[in-house]
């Protein structure tokens, strides 16, 4: 492993997600590398700073306010109930604003998580289960329904493949993000793509696919999208203007009846 490499692991070894080899490797690398260890106590001070803001940013009202509350409501009652009432009413919404305000930022806070770890996991280019045969690359529509048609039962959602314009579906495999298993799916365009798909129950600020978020990883875009409880996280190191035009037909449209593509597990292909 070199210093490179070890850039590309960095987040899945702070968060403890390594399989045992590769950590064996990590801080066999990092035992020999004379600047890597500085570097990584950064990144870890920062991750734990982060994480402590969002936990910072979701406060909890404390059980003496709202008991300071009601008693200085009922010693003003005989004088100024109306009054006391309405700054009441003022108090409880301004805390429901802070509330609602702390859980947005946490919900954009756990977003930029996953879009560093689809950046590296992409960067990482891991092998693919399934692979389009190159003679077969002509059948783009047909290769999607393969790649949905594989996905099937692996995964507790069903997987849409989008179309994307000028971008051709080549592979797929499974992976996880963070702590939800995921499928992958590798396009090639102008340049490689990977698209990640999951589940997701309203846990992360994403939009709909009109309203998707581009946020940046690790010399990567990410573009995040939902339909329903479906997360797609698109990772490309096309600009973003290019990426604005890269509008994917909406998953799921119906494909024309053709006969099934050549396509096979790729630890199968010869």
């Amino acid at each position: 492993m070199n210093c490179r490499d070890l850039e590309t692991q960095l987040t899945p070894y702070l968060d403890g997600e390594l399989i045992a080899e590769a950590r064996v490797e990590f801080e066999a690398h990092l035992a020999s590398c004379p600047t890597c260890p500085r570097h990584v106590e950064v990144e870890r001070h920062n991750l734990s700073a982060i994480r402590e803001a969002a936990r910072a940013g979701s406060p909890t009202a404390p059980p003496a306010f709202k008991t300071r509350l009601f008693e200085n409501i009922a010693r003003d009652a005989n004088r100024q109930r109306r009054v006391g009432v309405v700054r009441f009413a003022a108090v409880a919404a301004g805390v429901t604003f802070a509330l609602v305000i702390g859980h947005h930022q946490y919900r954009g806070h756990q977003r930029k998580l996953y879009e560093q770890d689809a950046a590296l996991r992409h960067a990482r280019q891991f092998p693919l289960e399934i692979e389009q045969q190159p003679a077969a690359l002509s059948s783009r529509p047909e290769f999607a329904a393969a790649i949905e048609r594989w996905f099937g039962g692996k995964l507790d959602h069903p997987v849409n493949v989008p179309r994307f314009p000028n971008a051709t579906a080549t592979g797929a495999r499974l992976l996880q993000v963070r702590d939800k298993p995921a499928a992958y799916i590798r396009y090639e365009s102008p340049r490689p793509m990977g698209l990640f798909v999951y589940g997701d129950d309203h846990d992360l600020d994403v939009g709909t696919r009109t309203e998707a978020e581009v946020g940046s990883s690790h010399g990567y875009n990410v573009v995040s999208w939902r339909e329903g409880d479906v997360v797609y996280q698109l990772v490309t190191d096309l600009d973003e203007q290019d990426i604005r035009d890269l509008v994917p037909v909406p998953a799921g449209e119906v494909v024309p009846s053709r006969p099934p593509v050549e396509a096979k597990p790729a630890s199968l292909q010869q």
